[in-house]
């Protein structure tokens, strides 16, 4: 079965922001900055390692389980459809020309298809991978929760504790 969700470390970055880093791509890494939504930013360098890949027909990797201290990142779903679709492809060793024959479709379609920077119909896709014996599913899941900013929340704790004790104090606490 093939997943398009990877794992990332996300980690605060010295001079403020956050730096990403994907194991499982080499080209995988990234900054955000303070502020930015931090796993947008892991999603579309997640995006652009794996539609790097499908460009320059190389592998792409099946994901690693995620360690400690790691946050799983899902490419969107145009991406993953396309990476299931061009891996497919690779592994029936079936050419464009035939492909395109027995689905009864141009091969400029199938070509499009694969190209990860022309967007596509789901459902032609779903009728290809179908074709070669694949059926695509969606999985519906929680979304990942960002990593806390470093110090994020400390002056409302303090807050909170000290109208605690000033509240404590005043009952003769």
């Amino acid at each position: 079965m093939n997943s398009y969700v990877y794992p990332a470390r996300i980690v605060p970055a010295e001079e403020g922001g956050w730096l990403i880093r994907f194991r499982d791509f080499s080209e995988g890494h990234s900054q955000a900055e303070a502020g930015q939504d931090v796993i947008d930013i892991a999603e579309g360098c997640l995006q652009a390692c794996i539609e790097g890949r499908l460009e320059d027909a190389m592998t792409i990797p099946e994901p690693s389980e995620a360690k400690a201290g790691e946050v799983m990142v899902t490419v969107p779903i145009e991406t993953a459809t396309k990476a299931a679709l061009f891996q497919t492809v690779a592994a029936s060793g079936t050419s464009r020309v035939a492909l395109a024959r027995a689905v009864d479709l141009d091969e400029k379609e199938i070509r499009r298809m694969l190209d990860p920077r022309h967007s596509s119909k789901l459902p032609r896709i779903e009728q290809v991978l179908k074709a070669l014996g694949k059926q695509l599913r969606i999985t519906l899941v929680d979304v990942v929760k960002p990593p806390r900013e470093p110090g994020a929340g400390k002056p409302e704790a303090r807050q909170r504790r000290a109208a605690y004790r000033a509240g404590r104090s005043r009952k003769g606490g």
